[in-house]
Formats: structure tokens, C-alpha cells, sequence
């Protein structure tokens, strides 16, 4: 390994088609035609791990979650040696971003995010509602019927008044319209529907995938669940959710984790961490599909400081507050009454 090389740090988007190249630099100008290799490391808890399509100036690599990746570039120089070096690549978006990840070598199983309207105590509502963000009505396949539904998620302004939260907005540039890049297709059909990403938005549902493939725009590739939204309010609460929607058929327990981004920034690890007993993760059990539910966490965005800083307040949601055990209800419940209330505005 050069660690002198003049490689440099990359920065993308989730779901962007990267050339790795880029970050090479100097370094790579006198590499031996079809000698370059690539490889990448993914952050702690990215699996699978997107694979390298393939070498040289093309688009090789395509990360679907944030967090910091590890890229090794290795090529042969005209003298016959090996010479190596390693950068950074740095993955996250802006606004609000929540990924969930869980077990995928144990079987198909088919956990749900959601997300609840700011500042709303309504209950919630696994197949969707107008204050309940998820699999049902938050995808694009909601959005592009173009037919109100009593479901739809019209939380904001409908015109694009940025920065203020609007329900859609399409970038004037193509490759800051996030969704549109989103794997298995799905981003093709945001781009065709025309209005840009919604806000909420689910990019995609993740139902069974199988973990052996590392190409993550295979229809079966274990792609995280994530929902978005690019501009969020300010100083409003929003709760995350998990709902355990497997019909109970997997016999292993199903150990989820949730990672909250706030304008890039990771927010809060929850799953394996956050809790009081970090041995004990939160685990769902065989019998508890198309029960369980995990009330996560509230997060909030206050008003920029003098410095224009705005790092957003992520409070676990807790059953006991002494011992930090997470808020495990069920579907009954949560669709029945909200939930805890939400915290005082700082």
C-alpha cells in the first residue's frame, strides 16, 4: 500500500452511479491498460455490500445507504510492480434520511418503516394513512396513479418555495432529484412521473431479496428500506417507526437497525446500540410477525444557529426511561393511540 499516493476523498449521494476513478487522482496515470482493480469496504451493518461492476472510466459503483466507505484501488505500473492506495468515500444526503436494515440469510423477511406527520397524534395505520407514511402509500407506485386517495401524504405546501417543506419538488438539475436514481427500476419510474421526489417518500420497498447478489439494481438485491424527506420543517417533532409485517414464517429472530441522517449527519444508531443493554439488541421474535411494533424515535430540526449550524435532535423512545429498554408494542396498540406524547420543544 502508497500511503503517500495522491488519492483523494470522494463524495456522493445515495443510489448515485459513481465512477471510483475520480478518486484516483495522479496517481492512477500511469496504471497499465486493464491492470485497475477496485474494491470497496461498506460502513458497519451494510450488508451486503454492493460489489464493483467493473474497471476503468465507466460508472462502477453504486452505494445505497450513507455512512463512510472504504475504496481500494490497486494497478500495475510499466515496470511489472503492484502499487495500491486507499480513499474515502462519503455517502449521505441532505435532509432527513432514515434507513432500516435487518437480517436477510435466514429467509424472506418483510419489515416496514414508517413515518408520522409532524407534530400529529393521530394513531397509525400500517396500510397507510394521510398521517402515516409508509410501504402503502409513501412509494411510487402510490404517487403515480395521480388519483387522490384518503391515504395520500400531503403534509406540506404543493408549490416549490424552497427552502420551505413542500410535497414534491423537481431540481432543475437531474442528478440532485435523489429518487431518481433509486435501484431496482424504482428510479426510473420516479423520473417518468414527472414531479420529482415527494417528500415523504419511501424510494423503495424491500420484500425478499436473495443476499448472495452484489449488484444493487438486480430486482432481488437485499436493498435497505428508506424513507426521506429532503426538506423537512423546523422545530416539529416526526416519530419513526418498524412494524414487523412477516406473516411469522421465518423460525430466527430478526434483529432490525435503524440509522437516522439528519443534512448528512448521522443522527442515531438504533438496534444493536442506544439502548441500556447493547448485548441485548432489539430482537424480534418468530411469533411476533404481523404483530410487533417498534416505536423508535422522534426527531426534530430546530432553527439554524448564528453559525447557520442545525443539527437535529434525535430522542429514542424508550419503555423505560431508567433502564433504556426500547418501546416494543404491537400493531393493535399503535393503531389505536400514537403512542407516547411527544417531547417538550427545546
Amino acid at each position: 500500500m502508497d500511503s503517500g499516493a495522491p488519492c483523494r476523498p470522494m463524495q456522493a449521494s445515495p443510489f448515485a452511479n459513481l465512477d471510483l476513478k475520480a478518486g484516483t487522482g495522479a496517481f492512477s496515470a500511469d496504471a497499465v491498460a486493464g491492470s485497475e482493480v477496485w474494491t470497496v469496504d461498506c460502513p458497519d451493518g451494510v450488508d451486503p455490500c454492493p460489489g464493483v461492476s467493473g474497471s476503468g472510466p465507466a460508472d462502477d459503483f453504486k452505494p445505497l445507504q450513507s455512512g463512510e466507505y472504504t475504496v481500494t484501488y490497486t494497478k500495475r505500473v510499466p515496470s511489472g510492480d503492484t502499487q495500491s492506495c486507499q480513499y474515502p468515500l462519503f455517502v449521505s444526503a441532505g435532509g432527513l434520511r432514515v434507513e432500516l436494515e435487518w437480517e436477510h440469510d435466514v429467509g424472506d423477511v418483510d419489515l416496514d418503516l414508517h413515518l408520522h406527520k409532524p407534530n400529529n397524534t393521530q394513531p397509525w395505520k400500517m396500510l397507510g394513512s394521510s398521517v402515516d407514511c409508509g410501504w402503502n402509500n409513501c412509494a411510487i407506485l402510490h404517487f403515480a396513479t395521480k388519483s387522490p386517495e384518503p391515504s395520500d401524504i400531503r403534509w406540506f405546501l404543493n408549490s416549490a418555495r424552497l427552502p420551505n417543506p413542500v410535497n414534491w419538488y423537481l431540481d432543475p438539475v437531474p442528478g440532485n432529484n435523489g429518487c431518481f436514481n433509486a435501484p431496482r427500476g424504482v428510479g426510473k419510474q420516479w423520473e417518468a412521473n414527472g414531479l420529482g421526489c415527494h417528500n415523504p417518500r419511501i424510494d423503495l420497498d424491500n420484500r425478499g431479496c436473495d443476499p448472495s447478489l452484489t449488484d444493487p439494481d438486480h430486482t432481488s438485491f437485499c436493498a435497505p428500506e428508506n424513507i426521506n424527506l429532503d426538506y423537512p420543517p423546523k422545530r416539529q417533532w416526526m416519530r419513526i417507526g418498524v412494524h414487523y409485517y412477516d406473516e411469522g414464517m421465518v423460525k430466527n429472530d430478526i434483529h432490525p437497525r435503524v440509522k437516522i441522517f439528519c443534512d448528512s449527519a448521522l443522527g442515531a444508531d438504533l438496534g444493536p446500540a442506544g439502548f441500556y443493554s447493547p448485548e441485548r439488541p432489539v430482537t424480534f421474535k418468530p411469533t411476533d410477525g404481523r404483530t410487533m411494533f417498534w416505536l423508535v424515535a422522534d426527531v426534530l430540526f430546530p432553527e439554524p444557529d448564528e453559525c447557520g449550524q442545525a443539527a437535529c435532535i434525535v430522542q429514542p423512545l424508550y419503555e423505560s426511561a431508567g433502564a433504556k429498554t426500547p418501546l416494543l408494542t404491537t400493531r393493535d396498540d399503535v393503531e389505536a393511540s400514537f403512542g407516547p406524547a411527544y417531547p417538550t420543544l427545546p
